[in-house]
């Protein structure tokens, strides 16, 4: 097949291009393409080196499958154009199509129904990569018990926001070093800012993650809210989101509180996760074993645990889940979604 990686050269690029060598998905083709400030620049698949050409609809010319990582406004500004020109399937990993009815959304493990009668020429888009992390162990347990209500607090790795985002970090607190007692009597004034974050990111936690907007929450917190009840075909489900930007490289973490429409004990739900894809279950907090971003970093499942019953309330379950989210929080997905459209390289 003929492949396409837009936004080669950023994060989540990268990893798409790795995953694609590492999983061997049927390249014949390889076509890295990204803004014209990286066109020229080179990346490497299949043990060569491959010239970065500038996004353009000319440039997906006979392209069967595209992977998208480049932002929503580009998505919009080049997807549909590149559909209609090539017939190409565009698996994308922004906003810009995920509420679209005429779009799937889809986590190959929880909904794979949403691909139903692909591939066909089309946008298919992959979720919000906190929704993944949260989805991928909610959306068994919602099969079991059916799920009714869902507040979710993430805790969200700097890379979420690109290089530019982990540089900052990084930045920050080489500007700390030797400083950490101080910070108990900060001088804020001097603390180190810079243009990602809204506040210092360098031992400290943001809760900003996009804009506000009217409604007083974040674009993070609204795709949060919005994207479970399409991915579980659950319009009426009510869902209460908080995202908070941690000094983590790698690896989002969610804190799940979920009301189910039947009592589901911890019992229940261990067995359930345990035989999800997509889950590892790491439940075992008097042996020191629950999850944690890093423990989640380079992983391609999500890590539960933490699983424990809303006192007072059997019907309600609290849970802990980590996911890397530049692996299974977009690139993975996405090229899981790819592997299921097309298993042997060709249309099923």
């Amino acid at each position: 097949m003929k492949v396409a990686v837009i936004g080669a050269t950023g994060a989540v690029g990268r990893e798409m291009t790795s995953i694609l060598e590492e999983r061997r998905f049927p390249v014949d083709a390889f076509v890295p393409l990204a803004s014209v400030r990286s066109a020229g620049r080179s990346v490497r698949f299949a043990g060569a080196e491959h010239e970065v050409r500038e996004l353009t609809v000319e440039a997906l010319a006979g392209v069967e499958v595209a992977f998208v990582s480049a932002g929503a406004t580009t998505s919009l500004a080049f997807l549909p154009d590149i559909v209609a020109a090539h017939g190409t399937v565009c698996i994308d990993n922004s906003s810009a199509f995920r509420m679209d009815p005429a779009c799937p959304l889809s986590i190959p493990e929880v909904n794979p129904e949403a691909l139903d009668g692909w591939p066909k020429p089309g946008i298919i888009a992959v979720p919000n990569c906190t929704t993944i992390t949260a989805m991928l162990p909610v959306g068994p347990l919602h099969r079991a018990a059916g799920l009714r209500r869902l507040v979710l607090s993430s805790y969200q790795a700097v890379s979420g926001a690109g290089q530019t985002g982990t540089r900052e970090l990084a930045e920050q607190i080489e500007k700390l070093h030797g400083q950490v007692e101080s910070l108990a009597h900060p001088d804020h004034d001097a603390l180190p800012r810079g243009a990602v974050f809204a506040k210092p990111i360098a031992f400290n936690v943001v809760a900003k993650i996009g804009e506000f907007e009217d409604d007083g929450f974040t674009g993070e917190e609204s795709k949060m809210m919005a994207e479970p009840k399409k991915i579980l075909a659950a319009p009426d489900l009510e869902v209460l989101a908080t995202s908070v930007r941690v000094p983590v490289v790698t690896g989002h973490a969610v804190s799940i509180l979920a009301e189910f429409s039947r009592p589901i004990d911890v019992a229940e739900a261990r067995t359930v996760l345990s035989a999800a894809p997509g889950v590892t279950v790491m439940d075992d907090p008097a042996s020191g074993v629950f999850p944690s971003p890093l423990e989640a970093a380079g992983r391609d499942d999500a890590l539960v645990g933490r699983i424990r019953q809303v006192p007072g309330r059997p019907e309600a379950l609290a849970l802990f889940s980590c996911a890397d989210n530049l692996r299974k929080g977009a690139a993975l997905d996405a090229i899981q979604v790819a592997e299921r459209l097309f298993p042997s390289g060709v249309p099923r």
